[in-house]
């Protein structure tokens, strides 16, 4: 995909995203989609070439788990700062207004109102150390799966299906199946990365992606609040 494209804005609930190009990469993705067969069900929700730190991955599906409780709205104001907050703080698992400041390079006032607001969509406890709510409370994406698409250069598939790794829990690449071959299937497993072959009627999983645990960063808290806007989580008073 081109990255020189530039993104087109959203309303402030869906993620950045381009504009798909058509042409043969956007065709196979758009017809192994739709024949596609996933584990356990449908994702919740499909996104097509989000804006992300790492770039656009062609497209990225989330699954939710059923049964998921509502989301106070003020969910829906958070954005990539409240996320780099976010998962710092499930990194230590608690600290100071002083430390994610110095740490996370923030100013006080700014690392305060950061605060303040996760505070109030209840994703963490202001006391004498700031606290995350429960990973199992707040953190709603069960699988982020991102995957890439090519139709001849499995290469630099592979490189950005490694770079989505940052975020994802399972990364893949999506190739007609007579691209498919020994030298892709070694590399991919050696990346950890899946291979998805489309042979014009169906989908294969030809390599499964290795599984890595979520949130792997704040790309994954990004993907997961996108989620949660989109699926209508975040509507309790």
């Amino acid at each position: 995909m081109d990255a020189r494209r530039a993104p087109k804005p959203g309303p402030a609930w869906l993620p950045r995203s381009r504009t798909p190009t058509r042409g043969p990469e956007h065709d196979l993705l758009e017809r192994a989609l739709a024949v596609h067969v996933w584990p356990d069900g449908a994702p919740r929700v499909v996104f097509r070439e989000p804006e992300l730190p790492t770039g656009y991955p062609d497209a990225v599906a989330v699954f939710i788990a059923e049964g998921r409780r509502a989301f106070p709205r003020e969910r829906m104001g958070l954005r990539e700062e409240h996320t780099r907050v976010l998962h710092h703080l499930h990194t230590v698992g608690s600290s100071t207004e002083e430390d994610i400041s110095s740490l996370l390079r923030l100013t006080l006032a700014k690392c305060q109102a950061i605060l303040a607001d996760l505070a109030r969509a209840r994703l963490l406890q202001l006391t004498e150390h700031v606290v995350p709510e429960p990973l199992e409370a707040t953190f709603v994406a069960e699988r982020i799966v991102a995957i890439e698409a090519k139709v001849s250069d499995w290469r630099a598939a592979l490189r950005q299906a490694v770079a989505n790794t940052w975020f994802a829990s399972h990364s893949c690449i999506l190739l007609p199946a007579e691209r498919f071959g020994p030298a892709v299937r070694d590399e991919a497993r050696a990346q950890g990365i899946g291979v998805v072959t489309y042979d014009g009627s169906a989908t294969a999983v030809a390599v499964r992606a290795r599984e890595q645990e979520i949130p792997a960063s704040h790309g994954s808290w990004l993907v997961n609040e996108w989620a949660v806007r989109h699926a209508g989580l975040a509507v309790s008073a």
